[in-house]
C-alpha cells in the first residue's frame, strides 16, 4: 500500500509538472499579479484568505533561491505538488477504508487525478487543489468520527475544515456532513444527540473551526484592514455575494448548465458519457453500500447534497466549484464497486470504471496540452498586436475578457480598462461606471496619449450559448445602452487595423499624431484640450462653443515638437464678442508661458467662421522645443460667444 501511495504522489506530480499551462484563467492572472505587485496587507482576498499570503511566501522562497522570473511558475509548481498530494491522500483514504485496498486505491488515484477539473486546476494558479487537500483529510476524519466520536478527532476536524475555509469560503458547507458524522458517532456509542456528551463533542469541533476562521477574518478585517464598522466588515467578507452576478432565481434553464459543468468536470470530450457510466455503475451496485463502513454513505450523500444545492444556485456550469464534490462521489462509487457484497465473479463493473478512468486520462491529457499552448492563444495574439499599436501611456478600452489582464502581464501595457473593471470599482452602478470609463478616456487624451477602443467594448456581444452571462447582461444592459456611454467619442473614433482577423478596434490618436498630421477638429471632440475662465457650452455642429470670461484660454495636452519643423498654425474660429483681440502662446521646453513666446492678431468682424493663418516661422520665440499650445480667443469676455472649429499646425 505504501508503494502505491508513493507511486501516486510521484506519478501525478510528474504529470502535472509536465503539463503546466501557459494559458491562464482570469483569476489565475489576477493572483499572479497580486503576488508580484501588491503589498503584503493587500494579499488577503476575502473569499480565499490564505492563498495570496501563501503564494507570496512561495514566490519569496523561490526568489531567495535565485528564481528571477516572476511568481507564475513557483505558484504553478506549488499547485501541481498540492494536486499530487491530494490524489495520494485520497488513494490512502480509499485504500484504508475499502476492501481490496490496493486495487481500490489505484482506481481512486486514476479517477481523481485524471478528472479534467482537478487536473486543470492543479496545473493552474488557483485555490482549489490546495483546498482539496484539507477537504480530503476532513473526509477521512469524519469517517473515523462516525465510528468513534472522540473529542480529539472532532478538534482535528474543526481545525482542518477551518484551513479549507481559508482557502475557499464555500468550504464552510462541510459543516453539514461534519455534524452528520458527529451524530452518527454519538449513535454508535449509544449517546443521546442532546446532552452533555453531544455538547462537548460539538464544542470540540466548533471552537477550533470558529477560532481559525473567525480569528483570521477578524484579524485581517479589523486588525489589518481597519474595518471597525460591522457593515463594512460584512461587505468585505461577503464580497461577490453582494454583486448580484452570481446566484439568483432557480429555474429549469440551469439544468443544461449543470449538465455541462458536471460533464466538463470529468472529461473533455466525453465527460457526459463518462458521468452517466459511473453513475449507472453506482446505481447498479447500490446494494453493496449496505456493507460500507459506518457513515460513508450518509457523509458522502450529505456532502454532495449541500455542495450540489449551493452551486446549482451559485454557478452550475463552473467546473472549479465541482472539484470539492469529486472525493465524496468517487468514495461512494468505489464503496459500491468494492463492497463486501460485490459478486467475485462479476468484474465488468470494475473494468468499466477502469476504462472510464483511462478515457479521462487520455482525453484530458490532449485537451490540457492543447489548451495550455500559448501559440494557440488568440488573446495572446491580440495582446501582442495591441502592444505593437500603442505606447506605454495609451489607454486600451478592451472587452470583458482576458485582455484586461493579458495586456499588463504579457505586453507591459498598464493603462487598460473594461466595463467589467469599471463596474467592479463603483459597485455595479452603471451610470457611475460609465462616468469612470469616460473619465479614463478624458484623462488619457488630456495627458497627450491615444486611446484604442474595441468594437466589442463599444457594443458588448451577448454571451455565447452555454456560457455564463456577460457583465453587461448581468447588469441588464443592452449593446445600445453601453454604446450610449461612448456616444461623445463616436464621431472622432477612427477605424484601426490591428491585423488580427475578426477583431475590430477604433482609435483616438495621441496629441503628437494629431499635431504632426490632421490637427484638431473640435466639431468631433475636445481631444484633451482644457478650457479655463469660460463657460463651456459643449461641442456643436459648428465647433466648440464657449462664453468667455476674464482671460479665457484653451490649452493643449502636453506636446514635444521641434519648432523648426512647422511654419505656422491654421485656426478656424468665430466670435460674436465686441472684444476681438486674440493671442497664441507656445510653451517652452519647461512648460512655461511667456509673452515673448506668443503671437497676437485681431479677429475679423462678424459672426461668420473665419480661417486665420498664423505665420510662426521667423516669429520671435518660435524656436527650440514646443511643449504645448495655448489659445486665448479674446482677452476679455463681454457676453458674446466664441466657437472654435479647429486648429492645424502647418509643416
Amino acid at each position: 500500500m505504501r508503494s502505491i501511495l508513493l507511486g501516486s504522489l510521484v506519478v501525478w506530480a510528474l504529470i502535472y509538472l509536465l503539463t503546466l499551462t501557459d494559458v491562464h484563467t482570469y483569476d489565475a492572472l489576477s493572483y499572479i499579479l497580486d503576488v508580484e505587485r501588491k503589498p503584503w496587507r493587500e494579499l488577503f482576498h476575502p473569499h480565499h484568505l490564505a492563498y495570496g499570503p501563501l503564494g507570496a511566501l512561495v514566490h519569496g522562497g523561490a526568489a531567495a533561491l535565485g528564481w528571477a522570473h516572476g511568481a507564475e511558475r513557483p505558484l504553478q509548481v506549488m499547485n501541481a505538488l498540492a494536486g499530487a498530494l491530494g490524489v495520494a491522500l485520497f488513494a490512502r483514504l480509499v485504500g484504508r477504508t475499502l476492501p481490496h485496498g490496493p486495487l481500490a486505491a489505484l482506481l481512486a488515484s486514476l479517477l481523481l487525478g485524471g478528472s479534467y477539473a482537478y487536473w486543470y486546476y492543479a496545473i493552474e494558479v488557483e485555490v482549489y487543489t490546495i483546498a482539496a487537500i484539507f477537504l480530503i483529510v476532513a473526509l477521512g476524519l469524519m469517517l473515523r468520527l462516525a465510528q468513534k466520536p472522540q473529542p480529539g478527532l472532532a478538534m482535528a476536524l474543526g481545525f482542518t475544515q477551518g484551513l479549507a475555509v481559508l482557502f475557499h469560503q464555500t468550504n464552510v458547507l462541510v459543516s453539514l456532513p461534519a455534524l452528520v458524522a458527529l451524530a452518527l458517532g454519538l449513535q454508535a456509542q449509544r449517546q443521546p444527540l442532546v446532552g452533555k456528551p453531544a455538547l462537548r463533542l460539538v464544542a470540540a469541533y466548533g471552537l477550533p473551526l470558529a477560532f481559525v476562521v473567525g480569528g483570521a477574518y477578524l484579524g485581517i478585517g479589523v486588525g489589518l484592514s481597519g474595518l471597525h464598522d460591522v457593515h463594512a466588515l460584512y461587505a468585505w467578507m461577503a464580497g461577490y455575494t453582494t454583486t448580484g452576478f452570481w446566484g439568483g432565481p432557480l429555474g429549469w434553464e440551469r439544468l443544461p448548465l449543470l449538465a455541462q459543468g458536471l460533464a466538463q468536470t470529468l472529461a473533455l470530450p466525453g465527460g457526459g458519457v463518462v458521468g452517466l457510466v459511473l453513475l449507472t455503475l453506482l446505481l447498479l451496485r447500490w446494494r453493496n453500500l449496505r456493507e460500507a463502513p459506518r457513515g460513508l454513505v450518509a457523509l458522502s450523500l450529505s456532502w454532495l447534497a449541500i455542495y450540489g444545492a449551493f452551486f446549482i444556485w451559485w454557478e452550475p456550469d463552473n467546473i472549479e466549484f465541482w472539484i470539492a464534490s469529486l472525493p465524496p462521489f468517487y468514495l461512494l462509487l468505489l464503496a459500491a464497486l468494492f463492497g463486501k457484497g460485490a459478486a467475485r465473479d462479476q468484474h465488468w463493473p470494475l473494468l468499466a470504471a477502469l476504462l472510464c478512468g483511462l478515457w479521462m486520462l487520455g482525453a484530458n491529457f490532449g485537451v490540457v496540452w492543447a489548451r495550455g499552448d500559448a501559440e494557440r492563444d488568440v488573446q495572446r495574439v491580440i495582446a501582442a498586436a495591441l502592444a505593437e499599436a500603442s505606447g506605454p501611456g495609451d489607454l486600451l478600452v478592451v472587452p470583458d475578457d482576458m485582455l484586461e489582464l493579458y495586456l499588463p502581464f504579457y505586453a507591459g501595457r498598464e493603462q487598460v480598462v473594461s466595463l467589467n473593471q469599471a463596474v467592479a470599482q463603483v459597485g455595479s452602478d452603471w451610470p457611475q461606471a460609465c462616468a469612470l470609463l469616460q473619465g479614463r478616456i478624458e484623462t488619457a487624451l488630456a495627458s497627450g496619449y491615444g486611446v484604442l477602443v474595441a468594437e466589442a467594448a463599444l457594443r458588448p456581444p451577448p454571451a455565447l450559448p452555454g456560457l455564463p452571462p456577460t457583465p453587461a447582461e448581468r447588469l441588464g444592459l443592452t449593446p445600445d445602452h453601453v454604446a450610449d456611454c461612448y456616444a461623445p467619442y463616436e464621431r472622432a473614433l477612427q477605424p484601426y487595423d490591428l491585423g488580427v482577423v475578426g477583431v475590430t478596434y477604433y482609435r483616438l490618436p495621441p496629441v503628437q499624431t494629431l499635431a504632426a498630421g490632421e490637427g484638431w477638429d473640435f466639431r468631433r471632440l475636445r481631444w484633451g484640450w482644457q478650457l479655463a475662465n469660460a463657460q463651456d457650452e459643449g461641442l456643436r455642429t459648428e465647433g466648440w462653443r464657449i462664453v468667455p470670461g476674464i482671460d479665457p484660454h484653451f490649452t493643449s495636452p502636453p506636446l514635444w515638437l521641434d519648432a523648426a519643423e512647422f511654419v505656422g498654425l491654421e485656426v478656424r474660429l468665430a466670435a460674436t464678442t465686441a472684444v476681438r483681440d486674440a493671442q497664441l502662446f507656445w510653451l517652452d521646453e519647461h512648460g512655461q508661458v511667456d509673452e515673448q513666446r506668443s503671437l497676437r492678431w485681431t479677429l475679423a468682424p462678424g459672426p461668420a467662421m473665419q480661417t486665420y493663418r498664423l505665420e510662426l516661422q521667423g516669429t520671435p520665440g518660435w524656436e527650440g522645443i514646443i511643449t504645448g499650445l495655448r489659445l486665448d480667443p479674446v482677452g476679455l469676455g463681454d457676453g458674446g460667444v466664441v466657437v472654435l472649429e479647429g486648429m492645424r499646425l502647418r509643416r
